[in-house]
C-alpha cells in the first residue's frame, strides 16, 4: 500500500491554497508547442526501426512485461473485492495510451487484443470469451494532440489486417486530443465508461513543462490518475534527473551519429523526474484529485493502493532490460495500482 511520505504530508500542508490556485490557472493545456513540434517533425521517420525512434521500438518488449506483472500482481476487475468473477482470466480490460505518439506501443497492444474475425476456437464476437493474452486487452484508446503523429499511426495500423480489423470494430481507435480536451468528452459521450482498466503514460511525463502559465507535471498527473477506475493501474516510464543519467541519455544519446540513438533536442534533462518525486506527485495526485480540492482526509485516499519502480537499462546489441535497483541511473519503469477506496473523480 502507498503510505504518504513526509515530503507529500508537508506538501498538503504548505499547499492548501497554492495547489488550487495552481490547478486552476488560466493554463489549459499540459502540451508544449516546443516538444509538439519536434517529435511532429519526426513523423516520417517514426516506424523506421533503425530510425530516431529505434529505441522505442526495441523498448516495447519490457513495456509488456511490466504491464504483464502489474496485472499478475493485481488485476483490474469490474465486480469489488468482496465478491470476484473470473473476469480477471479473460480479455475485459480497457486500455488508455497517452501520449502515443506514431503509435510504437499502441499497435502493439492492439495485436494482443483476441482477433475474434479469424478465431477457429470460438464463433463469438466477444473478446473476452477468448483465451486470455498476456495484457488482458479487450480494446484501446491511443490519444496524442499532434494530427501529424495519428495520422502515420493510423496509416500504419491498417497495414496489418489484424489490427485494421480492431480498427474496423472499434476497439482500436486514435484520438488526436490533449488529455484536457479529451476528458470531458467521455462523460459525455458514455458516463459509464469514463475510466479505463489501465493507462499508460510511456515517455510522456518528462516532456511536460513545469513553468508558469502551463498545467504543472502535478496536475497532467493527477488528470491521469482521474483516468483510472478504482483497482485499475496508470503505468508509465520516465527518466531520472541524476548525473549518469545526463551522461548517457542526454550527452551520448543524443551526440552526433554514430554514437547517439535519438535526435538532439528530444530530451531536456532538468524535465526529468525522480522516482522519490514521481511517488509524491501521485500521492499528492489521490489525495487532492484535478481541481485541487481535498478527495479524502489524510492518508485515507492511498488505502488499497500500491507502487511498483523498476529500472531499465539499455545494452547495445541485447536491447532494454529491467534492472532491479537501477531506478536512480536513467530510465525506468513506475505503476500505481489505485485503491478500491479512492473516488473515481481524483
Amino acid at each position: 500500500m502507498l503510505r504518504p511520505t513526509l515530503r507529500t504530508l508537508r506538501t498538503l500542508k504548505t499547499l492548501t491554497t497554492t495547489t488550487t490556485t495552481r490547478l486552476h490557472s488560466t493554463a489549459t493545456t499540459s502540451v508544449s508547442p516546443d516538444e509538439l513540434n519536434h517529435f511532429s517533425s519526426l513523423a516520417s521517420s517514426w516506424w523506421d526501426p533503425q530510425g530516431p525512434s529505434r529505441v522505442l521500438h526495441l523498448m516495447n518488449p519490457v513495456r509488456h512485461d511490466f504491464i504483464a506483472s502489474c496485472l499478475a500482481e493485481s488485476t483490474p476487475i469490474t465486480t469489488t473485492p468482496s465478491s470476484p468473477t473470473d473476469a480477471n482470466k479473460r480479455n475485459t480490460l480497457r486500455y488508455l495510451d497517452i501520449g502515443c505518439g506514431g503509435g510504437i506501443f499502441a499497435e502493439s497492444l492492439a495485436r494482443t487484443i483476441p482477433n475474434t474475425s479469424t478465431s477457429t476456437t470460438s464463433t463469438s464476437t466477444d473478446p473476452a470469451s477468448h483465451p486470455p493474452t498476456r495484457t488482458r486487452a479487450a480494446s484501446i484508446t491511443a490519444l496524442d494532440p499532434s494530427p501529424t503523429l495519428i495520422k502515420i499511426a493510423r496509416d500504419h495500423a491498417r497495414l496489418d489486417p489484424s489490427v485494421n480489423a480492431h480498427l474496423q470494430t472499434g476497439r482500436f481507435k486514435y484520438v488526436n486530443s490533449t488529455l484536457e480536451e479529451y476528458i470531458p468528452t467521455l462523460a459525455t459521450a458514455s458516463p459509464s465508461k469514463d475510466t479505463f482498466d489501465v493507462v499508460t503514460l510511456f515517455e510522456v511525463i518528462e516532456h511536460i513543462d513545469n513553468v508558469p502559465g502551463s498545467i504543472t507535471p502535478q496536475g497532467f498527473l493527477a488528470s491521469c490518475l482521474s483516468m483510472v477506475k478504482p483497482g485499475g493501474w496508470l503505468i508509465g516510464s520516465t527518466i531520472a534527473r541524476t548525473f549518469p543519467s545526463w551522461i548517457v541519455n542526454q550527452v551520448i544519446a543524443e551526440a552526433p551519429w554514430p554514437v547517439g540513438v535519438v535526435p538532439r533536442g528530444t530530451h531536456e534533462w532538468s524535465k526529468f523526474v525522480n522516482p522519490g518525486e514521481l511517488q509524491a506527485w501521485v500521492q499528492e495526485g489521490l489525495m487532492r484529485g484535478v481541481d485541487g480540492g481535498a478527495v479524502r482526509g489524510g492518508g485515507e485516499a492511498l488505502e488499497g493502493t500500491s507502487w511498483r519502480c523498476e529500472g531499465v537499462v539499455y545494452f547495445p546489441g541485447l536491447g532494454w532490460k529491467i534492472v532491479k535497483g537501477s531506478e536512480s541511473w536513467g530510465n525506468y519503469f513506475w505503476a500505481v495500482r489505485k485503491g478500491f477506496g479512492s473516488s473515481g473523480a481524483v
